[in-house]
């Protein structure tokens, strides 16, 4: 994701926060599928700035979890948009489909 970054020249930032596990359980193909779907979409829709992925430890309620959060300068989402995130794909608008591409 840095080559794609540099090439629209955006600063991708990686913030850990406090102290993360050696090793976690998880669905590693899903967790790696959603990281590179939030922060490619967040390189393509933004034309100038910055990229931010912070990731921390969550163990305040219940079992300890991984808390990740990708901000950026771009064009932003709307609240509807946001609650269809994890949904199987669709474009939040057809506009972008013709613009942007999408998979």
């Amino acid at each position: 994701m840095q080559a794609k970054a540099q090439e629209q020249e955006l600063l991708l930032e990686f913030d850990v926060r406090g102290q993360i596990p050696r090793t976690i359980q998880s669905d590693s193909t899903r967790l790696r599928q959603i990281l590179m779907n939030l922060v490619g979409n967040a390189i393509k829709f933004t034309h100038q700035g910055s990229v931010r992925i912070v990731v921390e430890l969550d163990d305040s309620a219940g079992p300890p979890q991984l808390k990740f959060a990708v901000t950026d300068t771009g064009i932003g989402m709307t609240p509807d948009q946001c609650g269809k995130i994890f949904e199987e794909f669709v474009q939040a608008d057809s506009s972008v489909t013709r613009r942007f591409g999408g998979t």
